[in-house]
């Protein structure tokens, strides 16, 4: 069962849970079209170089802002359809009921993780955006426009896991 078909008890928790998936579904639209630009950009950069001596002198740094995008904004999709590396050994050889509870517990615990690191990396956007900190790329730009992906990335993260956390089991459902 994935999340977004958990029936929820209140119709504004229904409506919270479509609108999670709606931004989730965006940011991974938007990963996926980093990663493609990623590989165009690439290519054209291999061309240009190898075939045109013409290299390009921005394709790098467009690439480490893309490939931040494209990591950041996947991840609450993958949060999403439980995708997340897990060692599960301890999980699988409990009995049901208690490994409900645990993983319940452990999605509870990573929502945590995730808050707290929307706060670390949220004040570091902040900071980079008041003080005017550019990144040190042959044509600089604002490193919040880089680093702005991360906070949105693990605060969607964070509202999935806490999602996970609280989801229906399958016994409730029956």
């Amino acid at each position: 069962m994935t999340p977004s078909n958990t029936a929820a008890s209140l119709p504004i928790l229904s409506w919270m849970g479509r609108l999670l998936d709606l931004l989730t579904k965006i940011t991974f639209n938007i990963s996926g079209a980093a990663l493609a630009s990623i590989l165009c950009l690439i290519v054209n950069e291999v061309f240009r170089r190898y075939f045109f001596n013409a290299p390009t002198t921005w394709a790098g740094d467009a690439n480490q802002w893309l490939f931040a995008l494209a990591t950041m904004l996947a991840l609450p999709e993958i949060t999403r359809v439980k995708g997340n590396v897990a060692i599960t050994i301890l999980l699988e050889r409990l009995p049901q009921g208690k490994r409900e509870v645990l993983g319940r517990i452990l999605a509870l615990v990573s929502c945590f993780a995730c808050f707290l690191a929307v706060y670390i990396s949220g004040n570091e956007v902040m900071r980079q955006y008041s003080m005017g900190i550019t990144t040190n790329w042959i044509y600089p730009v604002p490193k919040w426009w880089v680093s702005g992906a991360i906070p949105v990335g693990f605060l969607l993260s964070s509202l999935q896991f806490f999602r996970l956390g609280f989801e229906r089991s399958s016994a409730e459902e029956e």
